[in-house]
């Protein structure tokens, strides 16, 4: 087990569901990671502006959320080596097309989370 102090990686996750946020951000820090948290686009935008997108290393981004698809796009030409994870209540539809890297379904589990976030991070 990782030991709480040592701080793995930084990952934003961006969902607009109290009990989605409080889920990942509870599963994350157990495991080491930063967990940075915005309820919406315009928070994870305000995020990225004042930490910059080079000091992420992964997003979480929830496709519930009113305009997620297009942060990812913008996000992705802007910082290529940004990772993202999507989660959503629908099922894949096509393929992954990067800065994409998962695709998790709803509900979620901590072990898909984390063997999701481990190989996203490739650790």
């Amino acid at each position: 087990m990782t030991s709480q102090a040592t701080i793995q990686a930084t990952i934003l996750t961006v969902a607009d569901d109290a009990g989605v946020r409080q889920f990942l951000e509870e599963v994350l820090r157990r495991h080491g990671y930063q967990v940075l948290m915005a309820a919406d686009v315009p928070e994870a935008e305000a995020i990225g502006q004042r930490l910059g997108l080079e000091s992420l290393d992964l997003v979480i981004l929830d496709l519930q959320v009113p305009e997620g698809d297009t942060l990812g796009l913008r996000w992705g030409a802007q910082a290529p080596l940004l990772r993202f994870i999507l989660i959503s209540d629908d099922r894949l539809s096509g393929p992954l097309e990067p800065p994409v890297v998962w695709w998790l379904a709803k509900p979620l589990t901590a072990d898909a989370l984390l063997m999701a976030v481990r190989d996203s991070l490739g650790s």
